[in-house]
């Protein structure tokens, strides 16, 4: 089937962090650098970035992320001590009390993201609901829906990534892309290893394509 258009998704996982030496979101992630997905007659070309884990370094550099390319399609994943995959609805502006990598300091200021006139509650744009549905006829099981992404660095660079495409993509006449956070398990085969998780992450970037 002759290739009619072609889409470009941006996946991001964080680097190693606290007792996590290893971020299994990361090395995840990492797996799908450079792919090609065809989706009927689209192909979505995959760039993966691992990103940092302090406040300071992800409110410059989520941004940046998304003036690299045009992309339809934005998903950042975090671990998260849980025996699912969660599919996170939402983001919040405030509450960032808990120290990033960097120790004590390490806190956005007054624990709020800085730079964008929005509402406190920002949600994603996908019917995270029916992505879900789709997953779990699909086999993916060991999925759920979330609107709770935490008060650490995972909430935080969501807030800004959908802020991003309320507005820089419209300063650039271009449609906001399709934002999703998703929290991996921190435990390797519960539910999922890495390839199969991996596996996952195409099925969603099928969906949203």
């Amino acid at each position: 089937m002759p290739v009619k258009s072609i889409k470009h998704a941006l996946v991001t996982g964080p680097g190693p962090f606290g007792k996590y030496k290893v971020n299994r979101a990361w090395e995840t992630v990492k797996l799908l650098d450079g792919e090609a997905i065809m989706v009927g007659d689209t192909t979505v070309v995959v760039h993966c970035h691992r990103v940092p884990v302090s406040y300071d370094e992800l409110a410059d550099v989520i941004p940046c992320l998304h003036q690299i390319e045009d992309f339809s399609i934005v998903i950042h994943c975090g671990i998260a001590e849980e025996h699912f995959v969660r599919l996170e609805k939402q983001a919040h502006k405030s509450g960032y009390f808990w120290p990033g990598d960097k120790g004590p300091t390490d806190v956005p200021p007054n624990g709020c993201v800085q730079g964008y006139d929005l509402p406190e509650i920002l949600t994603t744009d996908i019917d995270v609901k029916k992505l879900w549905k789709s997953l779990f006829e699909g086999g993916w099981t060991s999925t759920r829906v979330s609107v709770d992404a935490g008060v650490l660095q995972c909430n935080f660079q969501y807030y800004i990534s959908l802020a991003e495409g309320k507005v820089s993509y419209p300063a650039r006449n271009l449609p906001a892309p399709k934002t999703l956070f998703v929290h991996i398990p921190t435990i390797e085969n519960e539910p999922y290893n890495d390839v199969q998780t991996s596996y996952l992450l195409r099925d969603i970037i099928k969906h949203l394509a």
